[in-house]
């Protein structure tokens, strides 16, 4: 008789720990934002203690992260603004699970890998590995990243309404940030979903797979 690989007994634990810290990824106009908000408002229906907080914050921090969007900044002094942002959104984050409470993050460290690695491409060298590199002294590991794919040109089609936009909100430039999404989705914590169908059909999936590792068994009995 052959004894399953040790890898499969990790995995199957995995599955089946509770998430208290999930993130949600995406280009600008995947739906993540309205996404991640049906996903709280449900779970808090099925009684979940779950805070829905947002990169960049709503400090004086992330308020410096959203001026640098019109200011004409160095790509590197925007990147160290979010990593100055994320270093006490965690702080945060950490208070928050230690209470016990599922925390959902409408944006988190792989954002700023993906987008300040596409601003700062040609630089030198691996820089969304440089990025990962300086953030891991404060940073902690998502337990479920939800990644919403969508093609660039369709995201941006959705957003086109706006009446504030900002230099990440171009086609080229997106289908880097895309690109570099899909290499960090080769993590296990990753699930991608495909965002190009409509808002319900995505809430749904990622409220079926959200309440799966938050509440487990008792997800399937509602």
């Amino acid at each position: 008789m052959h004894s399953k690989p040790r890898f499969y007994f990790v995995q199957r634990m995995q599955r089946m720990m509770p998430c208290r810290f999930i993130t949600f990824e995406g280009i600008d106009g995947s739906g993540k934002t309205s996404v991640a908000k049906a996903v709280t408002k449900q779970l808090k229906r099925r009684g979940v203690s779950v805070v829905l907080t947002t990169e960049p914050t709503h400090t004086w921090l992330g308020d410096a992260v959203k001026r640098s969007y019109a200011e004409p900044v160095s790509p590197f002094t925007e990147a160290l603004l979010f990593l100055a942002d994320r270093a006490t959104h965690t702080e945060q984050i950490k208070r928050w699970v230690a209470q016990r409470k599922v925390v959902i993050s409408d944006r988190y460290a792989d954002s700023t890998y993906a987008y300040q690695a596409a601003s700062l491409k040609g630089v030198s060298g691996d820089v969304m590995s440089w990025l990962r590199k300086i953030s891991e002294p404060f940073v902690i590991e998502p337990d479920l990243t939800l990644l919403l794919d969508v093609p660039p040109r369709l995201g941006l089609a959705r957003i086109q309404s706006r009446k504030k936009k900002v230099h990440f909100e171009e086609e080229r430039f997106l289908r880097n940030v895309r690109a570099n999404y899909i290499r960090l989705a080769k993590g296990r914590r990753f699930i991608v979903i495909d965002s190009s169908r409509s808002i319900k059909k995505v809430t749904e999936e990622a409220l079926g797979i959200v309440s799966s590792r938050v509440l487990g068994p008792r997800a399937l009995r509602r």
